[in-house]
């Protein structure tokens, strides 16, 4: 055995792996919190659309997606495991998931674009644009690839080929701010190198405001989402499955139940508010000639007032999950009439929904049983929750059978 003397070459070795760990190591920690402060001002951005025009923000969509794929006993057991927080819970779980995701996104990214420390100036290159804007353009596709068929959803009632643009064009924007707050953020966290006839202090005080900056985004985009989700929440259905108890002063139950009494079951978090201003009512598919109306145009259409008794399909014998009342508004055979009726070959007539929920029923049986595409209830303007301003009602069949929020 000899005994030497470190080499040059044996030191230099060693500081270049310690000063490649230590990159990796700062670089790691600027990814994240870039991904970070770009998940939380994208997500940020697609509360403000969601309060302000109605629009799904993909957790929503996803979560739409997710349980039409859940088997039945499945879906029972999430309602059992989750308990009155049956709504709320997988769709704060996919938050969080979201945010999570976005966060690591910003290491990939840091990847890609493979930024050597220390630089000058917070103005990314070229190719971390190239690199940004690819990754918003992917994110798009993934995103309404997964979820195009819950797109035509809006909350506030648009058409379904207007909300589904919509929708479009908001994954576009918000995964774009997201790409765009990632690529600065993260040029803007990394350490910079000295420039010349600017003392080390003062370089040091603007990386540390720059820094700060992106913070202060973060810290802001994050209380700007819970305060809109806060304000959203508001409006939580609470009444999923309130039941009916009305009863006359002989303890018989009232024939007709008055509508604040009226059961209530709901799929929804949030239930649309659909806004009149740009809410249409369709009439298309395998009929002579598509149609469509404003809510006063449809008011003009010659109605129709019945009772009709509406049951939850998990009512028990003696249950509460029942009412009923009167209802006003066309016919369906009437409407199809002025359509020029159904097509040969139309069998079955789609229902779609401001919330995303959709259903079909046979033709002939909705056309025998005399549907009603009602506005009004019990003399009074359709409430919110039971369907403004157009709900479908047909007759013997269950309350999920009878579409709310046309």
């Amino acid at each position: 055995m000899r005994a030497i003397h470190n080499t040059p070459a044996v030191e230099t070795q060693r500081v270049r792996s310690y000063s490649l760990r230590k990159q990796l190591f700062i670089s790691t920690l600027a990814a994240l919190g870039a991904g970070l402060t770009a998940s939380l001002t994208s997500f940020a951005f697609m509360m403000i659309l969601r309060v302000a025009a109605g629009v799904p923000t993909p957790i929503e969509l996803f979560g739409d997606h997710v349980l039409k794929l859940l088997p039945a006993a499945k879906f029972v057991d999430l309602l059992i495991h989750f308990g009155p927080n049956s709504k709320t819970a997988p769709l704060g779980l996919a938050l969080l998931s979201m945010i999570g995701l976005g966060t690591l996104l910003g290491v990939l990214y840091a990847a890609i674009v493979h930024v050597k420390l220390r630089r000058t100036g917070n103005r990314p290159p070229l190719r971390a644009w190239l690199t940004a804007g690819a990754f918003a353009l992917g994110m798009t596709v993934v995103g309404e690839v997964l979820l195009w068929a819950e797109m035509g959803q809006n909350f506030f009632g648009l058409p379904i080929e207007w909300a589904t643009l919509t929708t479009s064009l908001s994954f576009l924007a918000s995964f774009s701010l997201y790409a765009v707050t990632l690529c600065l953020s993260y040029y803007v966290l990394l350490p910079k190198q000295q420039v010349d006839g600017i003392s080390a202090k003062t370089n040091n005080r603007r990386q540390l405001l720059a820094r700060a900056s992106v913070a202060a985004l973060g810290v802001g985009a994050a209380g700007g989402t819970v305060g809109l989700i806060k304000g959203l929440l508001n409006n939580y259905t609470t009444y999923d499955g309130t039941q009916a108890f009305v009863f006359r002063s002989d303890g018989v139950t009232a024939p007709i139940t008055p509508n604040k009494d009226h059961y209530v079951v709901t799929q929804n978090v949030v239930d649309p508010t659909p806004n009149l201003v740009v809410w249409r009512l369709e009439v298309t598919g395998l009929v002579a000639h598509a149609g469509t109306y404003t809510y006063e145009e449809l008011q003009k259409l010659p109605s129709t007032s019945r009772a009709v008794t509406l049951e939850c399909i998990a009512n028990g014998i003696g249950g509460h999950l029942i009412s009923t009342a009167i209802w006003q508004g066309v016919t369906l055979r009437a409407l199809l009439e002025k359509h020029g009726g159904a097509l040969p070959g139309a069998s079955y007539v789609a229902f779609y929904s401001a919330d995303g929920y959709t259903i079909s029923l046979p033709l002939n049986e909705v056309l025998e049983a005399d549907a009603l595409l009602a506005w009004r209830m019990n003399g009074a303007e359709l409430p919110m929750r039971h369907g403004y301003p157009l709900r479908a009602l047909v007759p013997g069949r269950f309350g999920e059978e009878n579409p709310k929020w046309l």
